[in-house]
C-alpha cells in the first residue's frame, strides 16, 4: 500500500478534530469560506472524483480523494463521503485491505454511516462494507 493511501483514510478520519468548520486555512493562515450558495474546493474535489469513478476512471477517482487536504476543513458528513469512494475505488481496484481501511476509518469517523440501498450488497464492496461494520459494532460493544 502506498503511504498516501493510509495518510489520506487517518487524515480524512482525523479530521473530526476540527469540528467540520467549513473553512478552509489560506497560506497566510487566516480561514476563509466560501461564498454562500458555492461549493467549497474539497466538495467540488469529491464531485471531480465521483464523475471520474462513474467513467470508470478509477485512479483519477483515487488520486482527486487522496490529494485534496482542503477535505479536511469539510463537516464529517462530507469527509465521509469522501472516505466511502475512496473505499469503493480500492474495491473495485481489487485493492481489499485498502477498502476494509478505508471503511474502517469512515466508520471511526462516522459510526452510524450506511450505505445507500443500491449501493449495499454491491460485489465489489458489500462483503468489506459489512465486515468493517461489524468489526466496528464489536469495538464498540462493553467488555464485561
Amino acid at each position: 500500500m502506498r503511504p498516501g493511501v493510509r495518510m489520506t483514510a487517518v487524515l480524512l478520519a482525523a479530521g473530526v478534530a476540527l469540528g467540520g468548520c467549513g473553512s478552509v486555512p489560506t497560506s497566510d493562515g487566516v480561514p476563509t469560506r466560501p461564498p454562500a450558495g458555492e461549493p467549497s474546493e474539497g466538495r467540488r474535489q469529491i464531485e471531480r472524483a465521483i464523475a471520474a469513478f462513474e467513467q470508470g476512471r478509477f485512479p483519477e477517482s483515487t488520486r482527486l480523494l487522496q490529494e485534496t487536504p482542503e477535505l479536511l476543513a469539510e463537516p464529517v458528513a462530507v469527509r465521509a463521503q469522501a472516505l466511502k469512494w475512496l473505499a469503493f475505488n480500492h474495491c473495485v481496484a481489487g485493492r481489499r485491505n485498502a477498502c476494509r481501511r478505508a471503511f474502517d476509518a469512515l466508520l471511526v469517523l462516522e459510526p452510524a454511516f450506511e450505505l445507500a440501498p443500491a449501493e449495499s450488497g454491491h460485489p465489489s464492496w458489500g462483503a468489506e462494507f459489512d465486515q468493517a461494520r461489524a468489526a466496528a459494532s464489536a469495538a464498540r460493544a462493553p467488555v464485561r
